[in-house]
């Protein structure tokens, strides 16, 4: 009798997870290994809805997930984890792979003792671990450089901004302010990843906006060159902790609310603001909304997913029995695969990753050196030319 694996997507897509899955079947079938794939993902473990992949026929390279998609909280489903437990034994699966943010690996955790691999996807790049913030960052102490999905989401931001490709030049042609939303609903890694298009300013949630410096600085940059580019992540908070915009959504899963729309909202504020000082007619906002998640993977998310889906299988081919999580290190010659044990973590809690001060600047709303530097393995830079005579603005300094 076959040995059968589990594989499941959960979460919000991202463009690498038919790599993931690709990979993953061509793997289980070199192994003589039969690959099921749980439909909608921890509901299709619980329904026991599944498909067996290698019946799939699907590029690595299409955006999005065969398998589907789905976002499902076990605190809130009575007894759910044995029940889990129970379906997979009754399907014969001997190991299960749980591709999925920090939301969907969450559920995992509540199952430790069965063999599992997890696999990070999120475009946020929130799942890992980076170190304390108090001391100097070293690259090679990061545990899971990057999640699969944020690399390709961060060449988009980037696009988007940037003087070559993006927004500047119509910002610049028009005289405009424009607000662009970036995702990102607790951590900041996405809008951070705008400053490789170096726009004016980028505002995260880690760091409450101080809104009448950022108004301050507006007034100025807009006399200097008569345009503005203002990146703002959707989780964006003002200072007395509240979100720029969000709206409570009584049937999200895990109790986040709804975002979409930080963009519109400061927009609208600067608009009346400003009003006094210049004509605001083309103060301007622009949501890609999920754009940052659609289309194909770039290259460093395919390669990647495609090694991580491979290794997946191969751990659980010999009915290992500790689970483990898939990460990415960095080593001076680009990236390499690292796999930690599930036990050491006790929970999700422990692999939350936010911007901290040593990338990010929010005296200036500016990414620093570090932070350029932390991302610039991961996604190309844009640099402005001189074209319009515009000046390449430098990473804030932080002493």
């Amino acid at each position: 009798m076959k040995t059968r694996i589990g594989i499941l997507t959960g979460g919000g897509d991202v463009q690498a997870l038919n790599a993931v899955l690709a990979a993953a079947q061509k793997k289980a079938h070199s192994l003589g290994i039969e690959l099921l794939g749980f439909i909608r993902g921890w509901e299709g473990v619980l329904k026991e809805e599944w498909v067996g992949l290698s019946s799939l026929s699907f590029s690595p390279r299409l955006g999005g997930t065969v398998l589907k998609s789905s976002r499902l909280n076990f605190q809130k489903i009575p007894r759910s984890p044995e029940i889990v437990l129970e379906k997979l034994a009754k399907n014969r699966i001997t190991g299960l792979i749980v591709i999925g943010g920090e939301d969907t690996l969450s559920n995992a955790f509540l199952i430790k003792s069965f063999p599992l691999v997890l696999i990070s996807k999120t475009i946020d790049n929130d799942v890992g671990q980076i170190g304390p913030g108090d001391r100097e960052f070293k690259k090679e102490e990061v545990f899971n450089y990057f999640t699969l999905g944020f690399p390709t989401a961060a060449g988009k931001i980037v696009s988007f901004v940037s003087l070559k490709e993006g927004l500047r030049t119509t910002a610049y042609s028009h005289e405009r302010i424009i607000v662009v939303e970036s995702m990102g609903m607790h951590a900041g890694w996405l809008a951070l990843a705008s400053g490789l298009g170096h726009p004016d300013f980028i505002i995260i949630p880690e760091f409450p906006l101080n809104y009448d410096l950022l108004l301050e600085k507006v007034i100025r940059a807009y006399e200097s060159q008569r345009h503005v580019i203002i990146v703002v992540a959707e989780g964006a908070r003002w200072e007395d902790g509240s979100n720029v915009y969000s709206e409570k959504d009584e049937s999200e899963e895990f109790a986040h609310p709804r975002f979409g729309g930080s963009a519109a909202a400061l927009k609208k504020r600067l608009k009346n603001d400003l009003s006094p000082y210049f004509d605001t007619r083309n103060v301007n906002s622009v949501n890609p909304s999920y754009l940052y998640r659609s289309g194909a993977p770039c290259p460093l998310d395919l390669r990647w997913a495609q090694r991580i889906g491979e290794k997946a299988v191969s751990l659980l081919a010999g009915r290992a029995q500790e689970s483990s999580f898939l990460a990415i290190q960095k080593i001076p010659s680009g990236f390499r695969l690292q796999i930690a044990s599930l036990s050491r973590f006790g929970s999700i809690d422990e692999l939350h990753r936010f911007v901290d001060n040593r990338f990010y600047d929010p005296r200036e709303f500016r990414i620093t050196a570090k932070g350029m530097a932390y991302l610039k393995p991961i996604v190309k830079e844009i640099s402005p030319d001189d074209s319009y005579g515009i000046r390449k603005p430098e990473p804030a300094r932080k002493d």
